[in-house]
């Protein structure tokens, strides 16, 4: 398996888990829609753990400088984090309207990063690292 089939995988995974989401504060039923939106957020922290703690890591230390695309990787895994704690807070307040607009947000933001993710940063670390071993060090990341 490469690192991109196993991360694109993860993606599709947390896409479910938003689409899931946004259908749950679209009801109105907020209190489900905390417990949904902590879920995804755990699985979306999760995902960035397991690139930031061990494959962007493990490609900064062999990649010798250069174009490095991890810190644009990270610059939007910041972002995302930021939209996420947006979103917790319309959800809080039970502001239906700003939790859906946060989430369209999101949704664009997460369909540009994953593309250059899977088009770009993840054939990288396919083509640099030792993929089987970087695939086992991020399933162990929770």
């Amino acid at each position: 398996m490469t690192i991109n089939t196993f991360m694109t995988g993860e993606h599709r995974r947390c896409d479910e888990n938003f689409a899931n989401l946004e259908s749950v504060i679209d009801s109105g039923d907020f209190e489900n829609a905390k417990k949904v939106f902590e879920e995804f957020k755990n699985d979306m922290l999760t995902h960035f753990k397991q690139e930031e703690s061990v494959m962007f890591a493990e490609f900064n230390s062999c990649s010798g400088g250069g174009c490095n695309p991890t810190s644009v990787m990270l610059a939007e895994h910041d972002q995302i984090r930021i939209t996420l704690d947006q979103i917790k807070t319309a959800l809080e307040n039970s502001d239906k309207n700003r939790a859906l607009g946060l989430c369209e947000n999101l949704l664009f933001i997460m369909q540009q990063h994953n593309m250059k993710e899977e088009q770009i940063m993840y054939n990288l670390a396919d083509n640099t690292l030792d993929s089987d071993d970087i695939i086992e060090k991020m399933k162990l990341v929770s």
